[in-house]
């Protein structure tokens, strides 16, 4: 069903993508490019210092956003100054993208001062006060190089490329102007500090956090020729900032052995004299196991000692004694004097002479192992000093991108025309699931099961005579209005008589008939799709009166009521044309309009509408007198009459069904034209005299629900349904097969040579000229 629905609305859904691609191609092509950069530096710990590279912290990419790095990088390309052309809306954006760089377009028009793609505006210096930051002003190119800022709708200054202007506190210099004169651009300068944090915010920093780092360092911008110089501006400055601050450390290291080795030297000379007196004074002295496991684990808690002193007083360099830092240090000192204590009080078993010699030995090899390791330390720091390579270098400088990020205008534009068709699918889907109707026979005998005896395609012929009648009706009602009155046939002629009459007699002298079938389809338009379509339902119920007539025959076997579930379906205009075909192929029928309320079987014969069926029931005309034949051959017809007050209860009168009964006998088909089921009850009450019931629904406009209901109410009355007709069904791409194939049999001239016929009151008018 969904992929019928589809198919039908084709037009639809491709008119929807073709919507959707427009508006995403628009869309694309006015929208901001975003243009990327990115550059790699390599950071690597210095080979030279390898207890200092074991010490190092890891990279802090939070160093890369600070405002020392991103600061000097912004105030040298003067990012907090922005530029932009004023565009016209939508159209502005799309003539920008399809101008060449460096070309000039428009101006269309002058007077509105809109660029249109290839204008530059250079500003130099642009300074003013704090209450005017993040204040937008507009800058109109003037002729000869010159300009005019404006700003709240007035002049704040003027002047030419080059000139330095100040004016209400305004500092403004431009360096190159390229747009034609009347071209207008917004210019704002920007707090200098967001500006750093703005973009700090948006750098991309990627690292893998190892001893030897790769960086990538990333920024996206609508600007193509600022975002390298900004990425590659930001990585150099890292690199200076870190250099200097490389030679800063190197220079305070430097500074500081050079200022404690002389000390550490004293203190070793000291260590080494009070040695040498106490050996030449008591003689050297073997010392013993124990003496020995003291001396080496003293040895251990006194350098940790002095380094950890040599560390306080470097940090005294750059904190407080009061400071966490320092602290730290003094609590550790503190920690391993007091295991230092504790040791030397195991050892008091030693005699004095062991416990001094040990202590003397001990403060000699320390101060040595400290004077040595300040010795190597400064004269690492000397050839890194000498080394000028930088432990940062770039390994990939950023260039300037070729194309902007995301999808271009090609896949932009398919995935709007591609969400326009599946929008207009899911439209499609959700309306025949909301709302169902009985679009094709299928369908009808698939969620109905009801016989379907045919199909009838849309005629426009049709719509043409139905507007025709509607306004010869019109005409008839007003030269009735005007007269006072609605005049009344004189009375015809016996029923006997109409149906006996000579074909060859003049028809004109027949009182009160309709002389022509101006309104008729099925006589205007016989070789049209509908009219082909009511023969093969005529076809169909001639099987079917054929089948019954070979079994015991019903009451009123000839007699058929035609009804739909709501107006609208078509029921008349199928009786009507029917009740002709029938007549064409030689049956005697009757056309009967019970449709006491809103009857108009009378104007398709152009015929007067009473007396009638209404008249019949009530007593006021014999049934003689109703019956009036027309210009079809063998075809009559009884109007409803005059609409009765009490309808529904003149067809539950008894002279109904004699009435029925009399005209069943004297013709070979019955056709009643009865109200909707759904309207009103009257359709009940002549479905269940007649013999059989024909339901006509009205291609994609009946609803399920309303034939399920109107299905009901026939079975409640008791009524032999024969089978459907679907009416108004259009040619669409689902039954375009099933057209096709009728097409090429329409149209066939008739047997005989024939005049070609015209529908309406053109055919009339010739006949009334000869």
């Amino acid at each position: 069903m969904h992929v019928r629905a589809w198919m039908d609305h084709a037009g639809w859904i491709v008119a929807a993508g073709l919507l959707g691609a427009v508006i995403a191609g628009v869309a694309a092509i006015s929208r901001p490019y975003v243009y990327r950069a990115h550059t790699l530096i390599q950071i690597r710990q210095n080979e030279v210092d390898t207890d200092a590279a074991k010490r190092t912290a890891p990279f802090d990419a939070g160093m890369l956003r600070s405002r020392s790095v991103v600061g000097p990088v912004v105030e040298r390309m003067r990012l907090d100054v922005s530029v932009e052309p004023v565009r016209a809306p939508l159209i502005g954006g799309v003539a920008a993208h399809l101008a060449e760089p460096g070309r000039l377009s428009g101006p269309w028009p002058e007077r509105l001062g809109y660029a249109w793609g290839g204008e530059q505006l250079e500003v130099r210096a642009f300074d003013v006060p704090d209450a005017m930051l993040n204040v937008p002003m507009v800058l109109e190119v003037l002729p000869t190089n010159t300009y005019r800022m404006w700003l709240d709708g007035k002049p704040l200054l003027e002047g030419s490329v080059g000139e330095r202007v100040q004016a209400g506190g305004v500092t403004f210099q431009v360096a190159r102007i390229d747009a034609h004169p009347g071209t207008r651009f917004t210019v704002t300068r920007h707090d200098t500090a967001q500006t750093i944090d703005t973009i700090a915010r948006d750098l991309r920093i990627d690292s893998d956090g190892s001893d030897s780092s790769t960086i990538r360092i990333a920024w996206e911008t609508p600007s193509r020729t600022a975002v390298a110089p900004l990425v590659n501006g930001i990585a150099e400055s890292y690199i200076g900032e870190q250099a200097g601050l490389r030679r800063q450390e190197g220079a305070a290291a430097m500074a500081y052995l050079t200022g404690e080795l002389p000390r550490v030297r004293d203190e070793l000379e000291r260590a080494e004299a009070a040695l040498t007196r106490y050996r030449a004074k008591e003689g050297s002295i073997q010392p013993s196991q124990d003496a020995q496991s003291y001396l080496n684990g003293s040895m251990d808690y006194q350098r940790q000692i002095a380094l950890l002193k040599l560390e306080r007083t470097k940090q005294l360099q750059r904190f407080t004694e009061e400071s966490n830092e320092v602290k730290t240090v003094d609590n550790q000192i503190q920690q391993l004097t007091r295991e230092r204590r504790d040791m030397d009080a195991k050892l008091q078993n030693l005699s004095v002479n062991e416990r001094k010699s040990v202590a003397l030995t001990r403060d000699v090899k320390v101060a040595e192992d400290t004077y040595l390791g300040l010795r190597n330390r400064l004269e690492q720091l000397s050839l890194a000093n000498l080394d000028r390579a930088l432990p940062i270098r770039v390994v990939d400088a950023a260039l300037m991108p070729a194309a902007p990020l995301g999808m271009g205008t090609g896949p932009l534009t398919a995935g709007g025309a591609l969400l326009g068709v599946c929008l207009a699918m899911g439209m499609v889907s959700f309306r025949q699931r909301v709302k169902p109707v009985v679009a094709n026979v299928g369908d009808a005998e698939a969620s109905l099961g009801l016989p379907m005896l045919g199909d009838i395609c849309y005629s426009r012929e049709q719509v043409e005579l139905e507007r025709m009648l509607a306004s010869r009706t019109q005409q008839w009602n007003a030269e009735a209005l005007r007269l006072g009155h609605l005049a009344s046939p004189p009375p015809g002629r016996d029923l006997v008589d109409a149906l006996l009459y000579d074909e060859d007699e003049d028809l004109d002298a027949l009182p009160g008939m309709a002389l022509h079938d101006h309104f008729l389809l099925a006589r205007n338009a016989p070789h049209s799709m509908a009219v082909e379509g009511l023969r093969n339902v005529r076809a169909a119920l001639h099987f079917t009166m054929l089948a019954a007539a070979g079994s015991p025959r019903p009451a009123r076997a000839n007699v058929m009521a035609v009804t739909s579930p709501t107006a609208g379906a078509g029921k008349t205009f199928v009786s009507v044309n029917l009740a002709v075909l029938f007549a064409e192929a030689g049956k005697r029928v009757l056309l009967i309009d019970a449709d006491l309320r809103r009857g108009r079987v009378a104007s398709w014969f152009d015929q007067y509408p009473e007396p009638g069926l209404a008249e019949v029931l009530a007593g006021h005309a014999e049934l003689s007198e109703a019956v009036r034949p027309t210009i079809v051959s063998g075809l009559s017809v009884l109007s409803a009459g005059v609409p009765p007050v009490n309808p529904s209860e003149l067809l539950m009168h008894p002279s109904f069904a004699e009435c029925l009964d009399t005209c069943a006998g004297r013709f070979d088909l019955v056709m009643i034209d009865t109200t909707p089921v759904l309207a009103v009850a009257d359709a009940m009450l002549v479905a269940n005299l007649a013999g059989s019931t024909l339901l006509v629904l009205r291609a994609e406009s009946t609803l399920p629900s309303q034939a399920e209901e109107t299905l009901r109410r026939l079975a409640r009355a008791d009524a032999r349904l024969l089978g459907g007709i679907l009416n108004g069904v259009t040619a669409k791409r689902s039954n375009r097969a099933a057209f096709g194939t009728m097409n090429p049999y329409l149209g066939m001239p008739l047997a005989g040579p024939a005049e070609p016929r015209r529908i309406g009151h053109a055919a009339a008018e010739e006949e009334g000229s000869h």
